[in-house]
This record gives structure tokens, sequence and C-alpha cells, in this order.
């Protein structure tokens, strides 16, 4: 007989559960709805999947996020166990074999999003499952008032009517009180049970510094704790830049950004995983679904737009319960940064119109038309191509992911042409005279026997793979033949993928969801400002504030920045480094950085001393910045 605990030993090898878990999944067993309150990492994946493999029939789980829908599907047919997804752009054709086989196929698991469960073909088909559970990932996704709200996530009472005796899961890493309310309203929550485990973690530091060259400190920050670390940056660009900083004072380092090829992306990621290279600088693009427990800091370079995001961005370190620290790096002006840029880079009902109608022309799609089309573009190209903002047109298209209007995925893609100029014969000349051109041309001819007479679309990362070159050379020789006319070769890149969940219909499309983004873009600056008081506030335990914003009391945690600082009482440590920092300066006057560099103890404390010895007249501050020592 399969029990919980023989499931959980069986395909994932452990032999205990963690807390709550065993609760959580008996709550399901006993077909009771649970909503699942679990910060990142706490391992809530476990709580519905276990009860779906114990139950016979088939879990329907609803995500908004491809990229975890396809990493969990991918994890759960890596340990035997039968599960899919549904993903967009698929042929009907295709939609239909994919949930017969979930019918009649002993499928355990299959992976939606909110919108498929809109379309008629997919709700025929759920009512002939056998489904033993729903479990709704994101759930605060259903809440207008929480920090990711899409509209289509409160069409999901339709899938209780339609299964009425199926328990619901709802899981969530963040949700205040009036989020988990909401939860429980949209999803018509009658005799259910709430499990939440504490937000608070004892080992993790959280930390707010300010300072005019957060390169420097960065530094300092990576060299001292040596362990696995991500650096979180705003924008692509960044992320090369803080990248070759790290990489030039012998840091090992790789990136991770939507614009990256995905073999590129896939090779850092396994660097990172491997601790082979100790630190991954990033978008928000990367975190979600990674399996990493010994993630020893987090550093933010900029301010996020929410605490949520934050919250579940510094989880990310220390979830093997080792001491760890979550630190964001702010200059002076980072504040006032992040104000103008919500007032220049939100668009308004209108840009938000005019940039579909643009995408919808660029992409030829007519009026009407376009439904579960995948289409790809390079993001730059289309701005310039109607001189619109970037950072417009990029909130632009999560606004429109968000609303089910289409789906919106930062990937990196080329799309080849390769045609054959040349007869046979002058290839034949051309071979002989070129020996080492040779493999290249039967390998395309091979596969695609079209290119002797007219344009064909070719994959170069196979035929790379196939002649095991890099890509690079590849390309380089196909530019070369290019150019003394022997092929034709355009090659083109892309790094966005759209998918229009729905027909064009310009004006009427946005008019429908145009109240849902007032209210997010309102929504969005409150949660904004919130952030600002946070990294502000000085003077109340950081920990006590995250904890507070979800509706949780604590006791100070006494290892954060504002906990360190507000430790009076003097240490055998403060005396050793001021008897330092006045050794130093008896040699001669220096700059901050300079004792920062000659000590060998952290800025923060370092700062902290400099201060106390000033106030108490021991050194003093000269024009040029450098401390002079008064008294010995």
């Amino acid at each position: 007989m399969n029990t919980p605990k023989t499931i959980l030993k069986h395909y994932w090898g452990y032999n205990g559960f963690r807390p709550k878990q065993q609760e959580i999944i008996q709550s399901i067993l006993n077909k009771k709805d649970t909503l699942v309150l679990m910060p990142t990492g706490g391992g809530k994946s476990i709580c519905y999947q276990v009860p779906a493999l114990v139950n016979n029939g088939i879990c329907i789980v609803i995500s908004p996020l491809i990229a975890l829908m396809e990493d969990q599907v991918t994890q759960l047919k890596n340990k035997g166990i039968k599960a899919m997804m549904l993903p967009s752009g698929t042929a009907f054709s295709e939609l239909d074999i994919l949930l017969n086989n979930c019918i009649y196929g002993n499928y355990k698991f299959l992976y939606v999003s909110p919108e498929r469960l809109q379309q008629e073909l997919v709700k025929e088909r759920i009512q002939k499952m056998n489904v033993s559970l729903i479990a709704v990932d994101e759930a605060h996704c259903i809440s207008q008032w929480g920090h990711d709200f899409r509209p289509s996530y409160l069409l999901l009472s339709q899938v209780r009517e339609m299964l009425p005796n199926t328990p619901v899961m709802a899981l969530t890493a963040t949700a205040t009180k009036q989020v988990q309310d909401d939860i429980i309203t949209q999803l018509n929550f009658k005799s259910y049970q709430l499990f939440k485990t504490s937000y608070k973690r004892n080992n993790l530091s959280y930390g707010i510094y300010k300072t005019k060259d957060k390169k420097y400190l960065l530094l300092q920050i990576v060299n001292k704790q040596k362990g696995a670390t991500i650096i979180y940056v705003p924008r692509r660009n960044a992320t090369e830049k803080i990248a070759d900083y790290l990489a030039n004072h012998n840091i090992r380092c790789v990136t991770y950004h939507g614009g990256l090829h995905s073999k590129t992306k896939q090779l850092n990621f396994e660097l990172w995983m491997k601790n082979k290279a100790q630190v991954m600088v990033a978008t928000n693009a990367f975190g979600m679904g990674i399996d990493k427990s010994d993630v020893r800091t987090v550093v933010h370079m900029h301010i996020p737009q929410s605490i949520e995001s934050y919250f579940q961005e510094a989880g990310r370190a220390g979830r093997d319960g080792a001491p760890a620290y979550a630190l964001l790096l702010q200059t002076g002006n980072a504040i006032q940064k992040l104000k103008n840029q919500y007032h220049s880079q939100t668009p308004d009902i209108d840009f938000i119109k005019y940039t579909y109608r643009k995408l919808s022309s660029y992409l030829q799609i007519s009026y009407g038309e376009g439904e579960e089309q995948t289409y790809y573009i390079e993001f730059s190209k289309f701005c310039e191509r109607y001189q619109l903002s970037k950072s417009k047109v990029y909130a632009t298209f999560k606004i429109l992911d968000k609303n089910g209007i289409l789906n919106f995925t930062e990937v990196f893609k080329e799309a080849s042409q390769f045609q054959i100029l040349i007869s046979i014969g002058q290839l034949h000349i051309f071979i002989d005279q070129n020996p080492n051109y040779e493999p290249i041309f039967s390998q395309i001819g091979r596969s695609y026997p079209g290119v002797y007479v007219e344009p064909v679309s070719i994959d170069l990362e196979k035929i790379s793979q196939s002649l095991k070159i890099s890509l690079n050379n590849l390309v380089e020789k196909l530019t070369k033949l290019a150019a003394q006319e022997i092929i034709y070769f355009h090659n083109e890149t892309y790094d966005s993928k759209l998918v229009y969940l729905q027909p064009r219909e310009d004006e009427i499309a946005i008019n429908g969801i145009s109240k849902y983004i007032k209210f997010h873009l309102e929504n969005k600056l409150q949660k904004i400002q919130k952030v600002i008081t946070y990294v502000e506030d000085n003077e109340n335990c950081k920990s006590i504030q995250l904890l507070n914003y979800f509706g949780e009391a604590s006791d100070p945690c006494g290892v954060c920045s504002v906990c360190i600082k507000n430790k009076a009482k003097p240490t055998i440590n403060d005396t050793l480094i001021k008897e330092a920092i006045k050794q130093s300066l008896a040699l001669k006057a220096q700059d901050s950085r300079s004792i920062l560099a000659n000590l060998q103890y952290a800025e923060v404390d370092l700062i902290r001393i400099l201060r106390s010895l000033m106030e108490d007249g021991v050194i003093a501050i000269q024009p040029d910045n450098t401390y002079k020592l008064i008294q010995t």
C-alpha cells in the first residue's frame, strides 16, 4: 500500500517530511480544501505531488510560470512519474491528442496555465478525467491586492464548478492577510484548512547598505563570503558589466538573462550549480524553481519593485539552514531613481493600445487572427522600428501577459536560411580546391536536399553538433561562403517569444482589461512605496519589518544591518579595529577605500569605528577626504 512516507522515500529518497508537510498532505487525503503559505524553498511542490501519487487519478496543476512548469514536468519524468504540460502555441490536433493521453494514459500530473482552462476543448476533456486534486500554484495571482495579479485566475472558480467533489490546494510563498482572505473567497473554499509555516529565517541576515561605489562594496562582499552567490541586477546589460568587473578581479562568475542562447544559459547554470563558478549575475528571470540549498549570499544591486519579489529573491539564500546573507546595495539617489523609473517607464492605457496594434502590424497578423500562433522578434528592432521606449514596451508585454492577451517569454532563438547558388559541377570544383568545406556541404545537403533549389530554413545548432564544431565557427564559415556568392546565407537572432492567446482585436482586447490594468498600475505604486519605507527605515529590525508586512510578529533577529548597528556595547573586536586604524593612519593619511583595502575587517565595522574615532577627536577628515590621526 502506498503511503505518503513510502512515496516520499521511493521517489525523493527522503526519510521524513519537513514541518507541516505531512499535515498538509493529510488534509488533501481527507478531501479538504487547503491553503498553504510557505516561504521560498519550503517544499511546497511535495505537498501536492505526494498526495497525488497516493491517490488514483490525475492532479491538475495550475501555474502562470511556463519555465517553472517545464522544470517540474522534467523533474517528475526523471523520477519515472508520468507528467505533461500543455504548452502555448499547440495546434488543436496536437492538443486533442495530449488531452486524450491524460484521460487514457495513466498520467499523474497535468500542468496548465489558467488561460488554457478557458478553452472549450480543455474544459470538456477535464470533465472526463479522474481528477484527484487541483493544485493552484502562485495562488496570490488570484488577488488584485497581490503583487502579481492575473485576471485569468479569477475564472478558476469555473473549474471548481466542473469538479465539485475534487479538493483544491492553493499554494503561495508571498501573501499578506488581505491576499489570503481573497484567495479563500475567490476559490470558494468552504470547509478548508490553512497551513502557514513561519516566514522567519533565523539563519538569514538582511542588510541594507548605502555606498558611493556599489561595485567596490560588492567586490568586498564577494571576497569575504566565499560561497555560492546570486547578484540581481535590473537589466541585461548590467549583468555583463558586473560579471566583467568581478572577472577582472579573479572572481569566477557567470550570467543569466533572457537574451542568452539556451545552451549558454544551461552551461552557465550548470557551472554555478556545481560551484565551478562562485557568482551568478542575473536579472530576476533567474531563480524560480532552482534547487540549490547552499547559496550563501544574495545581493540586490537595485531596489526591487515590491516587498514580495524582494522577499522571494532574498529567500534563495541559506536554504540549508547555515548562516547566509541577503544584502541590498544602494547609492544616495537610488530611491529617487526608483520613483523616476516608475513614472518614466510605466505605460498608460493609450500606450498599451498603440504598442499592441503596432506589434500585430509588425507580425503581419490580420484582424481576428493569430490565436495560438507563436512569433519570434528581436525586441530592440521592434522598439526601434516604431521609436518606442524599450522599458515601456517591456512593461506593456508583461501587462499583456498577465492579462491573458499574449504569452511573453524572453528566449534566444536563431532563424537561418541557406541556399547553394552555384551549380553542382561548380560546387564539386570548389570542394576539390577547398576540402575543409566538404563536411559542411555534405551535412547540409543530406539534411536539407531543397537547398539546391531555393532558400531553406536550417538548424545551425543541430548542424554544428553533427559537425562537432562551435556554432560561431560554423556561422563564420557560412558568412565567408556567402561573401563569395557561393551560397545565400541569412542569419537572424531573436530574443523574445510571443504567443497570441486571443485573436487580434486591437481596441476591444485592451478595453476588456483596462480596469485591471489601471488597478495594477495603482497597486504597483503602493508596492513601491512599501519598499521605499523598508529601505529607509534604519531604526527597526529588517527581519521584523518583512515579517510584519506578511502579518507575522517577531523579536529582533540580532543579525541584520539595523540590529548590528543598534548593538551599542563596544566589543573586543572594536578595540582591535580602533588600534588597527590608528596604526595605519600613523604611517600616513588615507581615504576610507585605502583603509578598507589595508585592513581585513568588514566595511560596516570599519565605517562605524571611523565615525566613533572622529566623534572622539582621535582622527579628523581633511579637505581631500583623507583621514588624519590627531591623537595616538
